[in-house]
Protein backbone atom coordinates (compact mmCIF):
# COMPACT_ATOMS: atom_id res chain seq x y z
CA UNK A 1 0.00 0.00 0.00
CA UNK A 2 1.46 3.57 -0.88
CA UNK A 3 2.23 6.02 1.52
CA UNK A 4 1.29 9.58 0.94
CA UNK A 5 4.11 12.18 2.71
CA UNK A 6 5.27 15.87 2.23
CA UNK A 7 2.99 15.87 -1.05
CA UNK A 8 4.68 12.48 -2.59
CA UNK A 9 2.99 9.01 -2.62
CA UNK A 10 6.00 6.51 -1.74
CA UNK A 11 5.74 2.40 -2.83
CA UNK A 12 8.08 -0.02 -1.45
CA UNK A 13 10.27 1.67 0.34
CA UNK A 14 10.58 2.34 4.39
CA UNK A 15 11.18 5.76 5.72
CA UNK A 16 13.16 6.31 8.78
CA UNK A 17 13.16 9.57 10.22
CA UNK A 18 17.27 10.53 11.34
CA UNK A 19 18.53 14.22 12.51
CA UNK A 20 19.27 16.66 9.58
CA UNK A 21 22.39 17.09 8.62
CA UNK A 22 23.83 20.14 7.70
CA UNK A 23 24.69 18.62 4.53
CA UNK A 24 20.73 17.81 3.75
CA UNK A 25 19.92 21.89 3.99
CA UNK A 26 22.89 22.35 1.76
CA UNK A 27 21.06 19.87 -0.57
CA UNK A 28 17.63 21.68 -0.13
CA UNK A 29 19.45 25.01 -0.84
CA UNK A 30 21.04 23.58 -3.84
CA UNK A 31 17.73 22.38 -5.40
CA UNK A 32 16.20 25.95 -4.55
CA UNK A 33 18.42 27.73 -6.19
CA UNK A 34 18.25 25.47 -9.46
CA UNK A 35 14.95 26.49 -9.20
CA UNK A 36 15.13 30.02 -9.42
CA UNK A 37 17.60 29.57 -12.05
CA UNK A 38 15.50 27.71 -14.46
CA UNK A 39 12.26 29.84 -13.79
CA UNK A 40 11.14 33.34 -12.55
CA UNK A 41 10.28 32.95 -8.85
CA UNK A 42 12.14 34.52 -6.15
CA UNK A 43 13.80 32.93 -3.05
CA UNK A 44 10.21 34.32 -0.91
CA UNK A 45 8.11 31.94 -3.66
CA UNK A 46 9.48 28.56 -2.54
CA UNK A 47 7.80 27.47 0.31
CA UNK A 48 8.30 23.36 -0.51
CA UNK A 49 11.72 21.39 -1.86
CA UNK A 50 13.15 18.12 -1.14
CA UNK A 51 16.62 16.47 -1.85
CA UNK A 52 17.72 13.09 -2.66
CA UNK A 53 21.12 12.30 -1.27
CA UNK A 54 22.75 9.08 -2.77
CA UNK A 55 25.74 8.90 -0.24
CA UNK A 56 23.53 8.28 2.46
CA UNK A 57 20.50 7.41 1.09
CA UNK A 58 18.37 9.95 2.75
CA UNK A 59 15.71 11.78 1.38
CA UNK A 60 14.92 15.32 3.11
CA UNK A 61 12.15 17.44 2.71
CA UNK A 62 11.58 21.03 3.26
CA UNK A 63 8.29 22.93 4.29
CA UNK A 64 7.60 26.58 4.54
CA UNK A 65 5.08 28.39 6.52
CA UNK A 66 2.96 28.89 3.28
CA UNK A 67 3.01 24.91 2.69
CA UNK A 68 -0.15 22.96 2.80
CA UNK A 69 0.91 20.45 5.11
CA UNK A 70 0.71 22.42 8.19
CA UNK A 71 3.48 23.78 10.34
CA UNK A 72 7.11 24.64 8.48
CA UNK A 73 9.76 21.98 9.26
CA UNK A 74 12.69 19.88 7.44
CA UNK A 75 12.29 16.31 7.55
CA UNK A 76 15.28 13.81 6.82
CA UNK A 77 14.93 9.89 6.28
CA UNK A 78 16.69 6.89 5.14
CA UNK A 79 15.29 5.21 2.41
CA UNK A 80 14.94 1.17 2.48
CA UNK A 81 13.32 -0.62 -0.51
CA UNK A 82 10.66 -3.13 0.72
CA UNK A 83 8.07 -5.81 -0.84
CA UNK A 84 4.88 -3.98 -1.83
CA UNK A 85 2.42 -3.58 0.77
CA UNK A 86 5.26 -3.46 3.83
CA UNK A 87 6.03 0.52 3.49
CA UNK A 88 6.20 2.23 6.71
CA UNK A 89 7.03 5.38 8.10
CA UNK A 90 9.39 5.44 11.57
CA UNK A 91 9.50 8.60 12.55
CA UNK A 92 11.16 9.81 16.06
CA UNK A 93 9.14 12.65 18.39
CA UNK A 94 12.64 13.86 19.58
CA UNK A 95 13.35 14.93 16.55
CA UNK A 96 13.57 18.67 16.16
CA UNK A 97 11.98 19.57 12.43
CA UNK A 98 11.42 23.44 12.94
CA UNK A 99 15.01 24.21 14.00
CA UNK A 100 16.74 22.90 10.71
CA UNK A 101 13.44 25.14 8.70
CA UNK A 102 14.37 28.32 10.51
CA UNK A 103 18.09 27.77 10.24
CA UNK A 104 16.79 27.33 6.15
CA UNK A 105 14.42 30.17 6.35
CA UNK A 106 17.16 32.61 8.05
CA UNK A 107 19.85 31.60 5.80
CA UNK A 108 17.60 32.20 2.55
CA UNK A 109 16.63 35.91 4.79
CA UNK A 110 20.58 36.46 4.80
CA UNK A 111 21.08 35.67 1.20
CA UNK A 112 18.48 38.01 0.36
CA UNK A 113 20.04 40.97 2.13
CA UNK A 114 22.85 40.55 0.25
CA UNK A 115 21.09 41.49 -3.62
CA UNK A 116 22.06 44.87 -2.63
CA UNK A 117 25.64 44.44 -2.23
CA UNK A 118 28.57 44.78 -5.03
CA UNK A 119 29.81 41.46 -6.57
CA UNK A 120 32.92 41.56 -4.17
CA UNK A 121 30.99 42.27 -1.09
CA UNK A 122 28.20 39.64 -1.83
CA UNK A 123 30.62 36.56 -2.42
CA UNK A 124 32.63 37.82 1.19
CA UNK A 125 29.03 37.71 2.98
CA UNK A 126 27.78 34.46 1.03
CA UNK A 127 31.03 32.74 2.11
CA UNK A 128 30.63 33.74 5.81
CA UNK A 129 26.57 32.59 5.79
CA UNK A 130 27.73 29.40 4.53
CA UNK A 131 30.36 28.94 6.87
CA UNK A 132 28.67 29.87 9.90
CA UNK A 133 25.97 26.98 8.76
CA UNK A 134 28.43 24.35 7.97
CA UNK A 135 28.00 24.51 4.42
CA UNK A 136 29.72 24.66 1.30
CA UNK A 137 30.26 28.70 0.18
CA UNK A 138 29.43 27.39 -3.58
CA UNK A 139 25.79 26.57 -2.88
CA UNK A 140 24.88 29.67 -2.15
CA UNK A 141 27.42 31.91 -4.32
CA UNK A 142 25.24 32.01 -7.30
Amino acid sequence: MAISLHNFEWEQVRLVQVETQPHHIAGVLSEIRDVLEESDCEWDDIYSAYYDCDEDETTTFYEGESAEEGSPGIWTYVVYECEAGEETVITNADINTSQPALQLQKIIADVMATSTLSDAEQVQKLTAIAQANGIAPEILIP
